[in-house]
């Protein structure tokens, strides 16, 4: 038996049958929570928000994610780092051969995840959103797991198994680390959902706080509203036009833009601009 499968046989354990909860827990500082989702069905659910940094373990079936304008597929054996504040839709798809789809959730309290990053090398933490299991990842999700699961270990050892797991996330640049300031916070948003007709209320909403607040941060960071959307729906169109292979259009409309015209308009802008600099 492949190490890969070994790995995904033990981890069933831990998902043999459906215990999500209707809705999930409020964020703050209160102990991590741990849920399994079983479905023999496809199923979408739209409008996914995470209030804490999370993992999604795929372990039996494939994961569909439409995020930052693209739709990505993860198989079973991936590993999702969520950051807190993550939006957006998400579609689990049974395996074909035996008919289930099958995960875990584990979500994280604010102060471990910034213990982590506290530890973690800086550069290291990229920003990645998806891992490969291996041994030491899917020992130290079991090991917390465990723990979690069972109910009558003591909250310090419980805490110290799940920190194992951002340790290890930490190490491997997956560390879902939290804004540390409102203009990155902003940015996270639109990143997740650039489709979206974001407005100054709906960021105000989405981060707890009022518009004139947000305003005022914004202004103390020299940045505004504007200028961070379209900083990041540019970003993601350029990357879409890069990696994906979309044409203009395409990634126009997937980045947010609702007239392509106006994206085209922006590259011809920056373009004519980095000439003259160069000049």
């Amino acid at each position: 038996m492949s190490e890969g499968r070994h790995i995904l046989e033990r981890l069933q354990k831990l998902a043999a049958k459906d215990n999500r909860p209707r809705e999930l827990p409020e964020g703050g500082e209160r102990a991590s929570a741990l849920f399994s989702f079983v479905t023999r069905e496809r199923e979408r659910i739209a409008g996914c928000a995470f209030p804490r940094a999370s993992i999604v373990v795929i372990v039996e079936g494939s994961k569909d994610v439409i995020t930052m304008g693209r739709h990505l597929r993860f198989a079973a054996g991936t590993l999702l780092a969520l950051p807190a504040g993550w939006q957006g839709d998400v579609v689990n798809n049974p395996d074909p051969e035996t008919d289930v789809y099958r995960a875990i959730f584990i979500d994280f309290p604010n102060d471990l995840v910034g213990r982590a990053a506290h530890a973690s090398p800086p550069q290291r933490n990229t920003g990645q959103l998806d891992l490969p299991l291996d041994s030491v990842l899917s020992s130290a999700i079991q090991h917390a797991a465990e723990g979690i699961i069972a109910g009558n270990l003591p909250a310090a050892l419980i805490e110290y198994r799940v920190m194992e797991i951002l340790m290890v996330l930490g190490m491997r640049g997956a560390l879902p680390v939290q804004a540390k300031t409102t203009s990155d916070a902003v940015r996270a948003l639109v990143r997740w959902q650039p489709e979206r007709a974001w407005t100054a209320d709906a960021i105000a909403d989405a981060l707890a706080t009022s518009n004139a607040t947000l305003r005022r941060r914004l202004a103390g960071e020299a940045t505004s509203l504007r200028v961070l959307i379209a900083e990041v729906r540019v970003g993601l169109a350029k990357a879409m036009l890069a990696e994906d292979g979309l044409s203009l259009r395409e990634a126009a409309l997937a980045a947010g833009y609702r007239s392509p015209r106006r994206f085209a308009e922006r590259m011809r802008s920056e373009t004519h601009r980095n000439r003259t600099v160069d000049i």
